[in-house]
């Protein structure tokens, strides 16, 4: 066999490029590598979590059926973002916590897993049935619903004006999330939380990631020692932009049968302790000078953190206190059967494509131009 051109080469090299490399690469998150903290001794490790998988906590399937029919919302929500990561091909790191029951000698049983998530049928249809006809699917609602740190609310769509306002955002500049909730944390953890803030200020910012990543958000936090490293330094990244922290959540297959839609993009909006570890623009205290000691993260490659970013270095200065959450829409067709040109379009576009060819190899043949040239001077 011949020695392929380059141009087969380069074909077959972006053909492989293709065929491995996701279509949606994974959102490049900042790592944090632990390192001694410079801030008092009463601010916890910077790689200590407040939210771990242990927090979650088996519901039983009276408590789960409550806390659907109590907030439906809230429930979907917690399936989709579930149901987000179980779908995703890096299923196994974002997949946690993992429901027990479906690990078996330290292996997940995806395969099980996929197969019940499937069979669960719309939150308001499940409500209808009795428990002990649905007690798989209640068994994993249960599970999904599960937490002794947190609880999820739904909240009207006119809490977002306080949030606009908090945050500084004008009515048109970004579109206003479809849904809007709001995390409640148990009483030890959010005493722990504000026992470390102690009288330092809270900063409010987004955080923007993939649907997929936000299960384990929820139920672990942000977690710096998990993340990649990133342009400005180690740490994780949030945005006191809303327009900025959305190019970061792209809309995701989340759960087919959500009421919420099946499509979904989710943008954190966090509570940062205001702490010499959160790295970002701020002026020294009495001075219009710049703190560079604030504005520079650690192994950073690209200078000073840019207005409007912060960099958190520290797991227990920050925590999720709401989520927005946009549902892509479905478009409604005229008419619910597609049309014979778009079932066709591969075929019309080849067959026109012959066309065009069979019209270029007549008009070069010559018969064709000893025809055509009689044909002018007859007319002449």
């Amino acid at each position: 066999m011949g020695k392929p051109s380059p141009t087969v080469h380069k074909c077959l090299i972006l053909a492989l490029l293709l065929t491995s490399t996701p279509l949606n690469p994974p959102l490049r998150i900042p790592v944090f590598c632990p390192t001694t903290p410079s801030s008092p001794s009463r601010i916890p490790s910077p790689h200590s979590t407040s939210i771990s998988a242990e927090g979650m906590q088996p519901f039983s399937l009276e408590a789960a059926r409550e806390a659907a029919q109590r907030d439906v919302l809230a429930a979907d929500l917690q399936c989709s973002f579930f149901a987000s990561a179980l779908q995703s091909y890096k299923r196994d790191s974002v997949l946690r916590p993992f429901p027990a029951s479906y690990v078996s000698q330290d292996n997940k049983d995806f395969e099980a897993l996929l197969e019940d998530a499937s069979m669960l049928p719309n939150l308001k249809e499940l409500l209808q049935c009795a428990d002990d006809k649905d007690k798989r699917a209640w068994n994993l609602v249960s599970w999904i619903l599960s937490s002794k740190i947190l609880t999820l609310h739904s909240i009207g769509k006119t809490e977002y004006v306080k949030i606009q306002e908090l945050m500084g955002i004008s009515g048109t500049s970004v579109p206003a999330p479809d849904f809007l909730f709001e995390i409640v944390y148990s009483g030890q953890v959010d005493a722990k939380f504000y026992e470390t803030k102690g009288e330092r200020d809270l900063i409010y910012a987004f955080h923007g990631s993939r649907l997929e990543n936000f299960h384990s958000i929820l139920h672990n936090g942000l977690h710096c020692h998990l993340n990649k490293t990133s342009l400005f330094g180690e740490g994780t990244y949030l945005t006191s932009d809303l327009s900025l922290a959305l190019l970061y959540s792209p809309h995701g297959m989340g759960w087919q049968h959500s009421l919420l839609g099946p499509i979904l993009s989710c943008v954190a909006l966090c509570e940062i302790i205001d702490h010499p570890d959160v790295k970002c623009q701020t002026k020294k205290k009495d001075s219009e000078e710049i703190d560079r000691k604030r504005a520079r993260a650690k192994h950073s490659e690209g200078g000073d953190v840019p207005p409007k970013y912060f960099v958190v270095t520290n797991n227990q200065l920050l925590r999720v206190k709401y989520l927005l959450v946009y549902s892509q829409k479905q478009h409604k067709r005229v008419s619910s059967q597609p049309s014979w040109i778009s079932n066709h379009r591969f075929t019309l576009m080849m067959v026109l494509y012959l066309l065009l060819l069979i019209i270029i190899g007549v008009s070069n043949s010559p018969s064709f131009l000893h025809y055509w040239n009689r044909a002018l001077e007859s007319k002449r």
